[in-house]
């Protein structure tokens, strides 16, 4: 923008843009990063086209309109598909935890090479997502319009109302992952005149190595931990090539690609409801002599180092240490229906005798677990470890956030897996806020 005097409209105003670019901010006073821009394209019907036409830090760019910052998205009317009647602009604060009521000092600014324009958006109180300015066509022209209208009830009612497929599953408790226990005998039945401890199966020698795709009957595979000496090592991790990587026919890589995804491991005591949440992160990457006996061995950094695929792995002593999910956050740098864009990602569980770098030897048992994902939704559990009676067991099933949640999946105190637990820990920019969750040790939830 040049000197162009700033123009200050209000709620309702309808005002003739001159310019064929602007970049559109939601400035605010405080807190720093509370509020994340996102536009919406929209046809005469008020409705998108398709999911791309959703441009938010999850897909941050479609044709014409691109994000710019987490707080700014710029908008080229030239570039604008013919079929696009709107380009509404909406800030969201649910990524934070916070009401529109709790930012401080609030203001849409619009500004072109030649004209700038300004509007505070009154009244906000509990909303959460607020539809701040919307860009449309008026003949041959375009306008501005200040809507400042909030949504209590989110950015998944946002999306909805423009048309875009929210995941229509249950919030609650929708799959109980954690194995079978035998069920107590129902009241008032008489007890067995003794009681026969079960006979333990005999110990399994058989080379574990099984691979379980999303085609595969049965998502479970086990290692049986009793055959191995005190000195093999077990070993959890996420593998990808990243974006845009080169195979021959052989599937061989030829050329990796590119992008990061943050891994966490989420750790569940059984016994007291604890969880500990594991990550590459300085400060959280577990200590092997304390719960729940797992370290990770560090953030990776990158597809091709080495030669080498991108690598987060945890050691996990090879115990009864209660569940670990292995969770993946895909809205930061992923874009929608991400993981299956970097590059066959893949869960490995390896448990052998060391190799010179100390990790499981060729010879390990593995379990390979290949993930393929559709859903925009921010975080998905791609694996379910448990060991129990010495026999380690992988429940490969992806599994998803809500959607337009960053909650990360947990387990309650029963088990039960949770797509977005109340109290547990939210995914977040580690560029902003150096550390990717709000927090990482707490009570797994009571069932709902």
């Amino acid at each position: 923008m040049g000197n162009a005097m700033v123009v200050e409209v209000a709620k309702g105003a309808k005002t003739d843009l001159v310019d064929g670019r602007y970049t559109v901010r939601l400035d605010l006073a405080g807190p720093a990063g509370a509020v994340d821009v996102s536009a919406v394209l929209v046809t005469g019907d008020g409705r998108v086209r398709s999911d791309a036409d959703f441009v938010f830090f999850n897909n941050p760019a479609a044709p014409g309109v691109q994000l710019v910052s987490d707080a700014a998205v710029s908008v080229d009317l030239t570039a604008v598909p013919a079929d696009i009647q709107r380009v509404v602009i909406a800030g969201s604060t649910e990524a934070q935890g916070l009401r529109f009521g709790e930012v401080s000092g609030l203001r849409v600014a619009v500004d072109g090479d030649t004209q700038a324009l300004s509007f505070t958006p009154p009244g906000l109180d509990s909303e959460t997502v607020l539809q701040a300015v919307a860009l449309y066509r008026r003949g041959s022209g375009w306008r501005l319009d200040a809507i400042g209208q909030g949504y209590s009830a989110g950015l998944a009612a946002f999306a909805t109302d423009h048309g875009i497929e929210v995941d229509a599953e249950p919030e609650g408790p929708a799959t109980d992952i954690a194995p079978p226990n035998p069920s107590p005998a129902p009241v008032g039945t008489a007890a067995p005149a003794m009681a026969v401890a079960p006979v333990p199966p005999a110990i399994d020698l058989r080379k574990v190595d099984v691979v379980l795709t999303k085609d595969s009957p049965d998502k479970r595979a086990t290692i049986d931990l009793r055959k191995g000496d005190p000195g093999y090592v077990l070993t959890v991790g996420l593998e990808w090539d990243g974006r845009g990587a080169h195979y021959d026919q052989t599937g061989r890589v030829t050329r990796f690609g590119t992008g990061d995804l943050d891994v966490y491991f989420f750790c569940r005591n059984e016994i007291t409801g604890d969880y500990v949440v594991i990550s590459g992160e300085k400060g959280h990457q577990g200590n092997l002599a304390m719960w729940p006996f797992i370290h990770h061995q560090g953030d990776t950094r990158g597809p091709g180092a080495n030669n080498l695929p991108a690598t987060e792995q945890v050691i996990v002593r090879p115990t009864e240490n209660g569940d670990l999910l292995l969770n993946v956050y895909q809205s930061v740098d992923n874009g929608a229906g991400a993981i299956d864009t970097f590059g066959r990602p893949r869960v490995r569980v390896r448990y052998g005798r060391p190799g010179p770098d100390g990790l499981p030897g060729p010879d390990a048992d593995q379990i390979t677990v290949l993930i393929g994902n559709g859903k925009n939704s921010f975080w998905a559990t791609v694996a379910h470890i448990d060991v129990r009676d010495g026999l380690l067991t992988v429940d490969g099933t992806t599994r998803y956030s809500r959607a337009f949640s960053e909650r990360m999946p947990v387990l309650d105190t029963t088990g039960t897996w949770q797509r977005s637990a109340k109290n547990g820990p939210v995914g977040r920019s580690k560029g902003r806020n150096g550390l990717g969750l709000t927090r990482y040790e707490g009570r797994c939830p009571d069932p709902r």
